[in-house]
């Protein structure tokens, strides 16, 4: 073993042969695809995300009339759907291609669903005005947060919109304890700071708990939220 991406491949093979297996890779498609229609499950909703809306609202998403969005992680598109909604152009990537089959045929004209791996796939070319991730990169172990960021980074034209699991909110495993043993469980939870940690190279908007206060809103109150800008120069 001579290079990081052999280290990689190797700490890929353990979290593939954990219990839950890698959850990021396409392996798992048909294990997102039964979670996003499970009847009576919090991520079986058609609403869009609470701090989305927000920000939206409060003007700190820009024009997303025209917009370029990338939806990573999209699910059954509940998000893609509403950023069409207001106007933009969405390419939507997912590793369920089953599920996004299924629910291609009801997006606007104006969305894109392509099932793909934000770590190991090709992605849409160019820059996007924006990039919204919900609830894929908690699910990314440890040592692939690094790839991410080389792949995700580079597309952010001008904002960058996150919501992950929340640290002050629930317990989950650690990163040395997953890099152990493989196996990420449920996904991995992140604390405000450390997301401005993690996403450093890029300007901070706002970091804050996601609310529970909104019918027309998805805002479970275990969630953490961070909007981003592109840094210029």
């Amino acid at each position: 073993m001579h290079t990081v991406e052999q280290l990689f491949a190797l700490l890929d093979e353990l979290v593939e042969g954990s219990e839950r297996g890698d959850r990021t890779a396409g392996a798992a498609a048909e294990f997102w695809a039964e979670l996003l229609t499970r009847p009576g499950h919090p991520l079986a909703t058609q609403l869009p995300d609470e701090a989305l809306v927000d920000w939206y609202e409060r003007g700190l998403l820009g024009s997303l009339d025209g917009a370029r969005v990338l939806d990573i992680g999209c699910g059954a598109g509940r998000n893609s759907r509403w950023f069409a909604e207001q106007g933009a152009t969405v390419e939507g990537i997912d590793l369920a291609a089953g599920l996004l089959e299924q629910v291609r045929a009801t997006m606007p004209e104006s969305v894109t669903l392509t099932a793909a791996d934000v770590l190991r796939d090709p992605l849409p070319a160019g820059q996007f005005d924006l990039v919204y991730d919900s609830g894929c990169f908690h699910h990314i172990a440890p040592h692939r947060r690094v790839t991410y960021l080389e792949r995700v980074l580079p597309m952010i034209g001008q904002r960058f919109a996150i919501v992950t699991f929340a640290a002050e909110r629930m317990e989950t495993p650690g990163d040395d304890q997953i890099v152990r043993t493989g196996d990420t469980e449920g996904g991995m939870a992140f604390s405000l700071d450390d997301l401005a940690e993690i996403f450093a190279p890029l300007d901070l908007i706002e970091l804050r708990a996601v609310r529970s206060d909104r019918e027309d809103a998805f805002g479970p109150d275990f969630l953490n939220a961070g909007l981003f800008a592109r840094r210029v120069g």
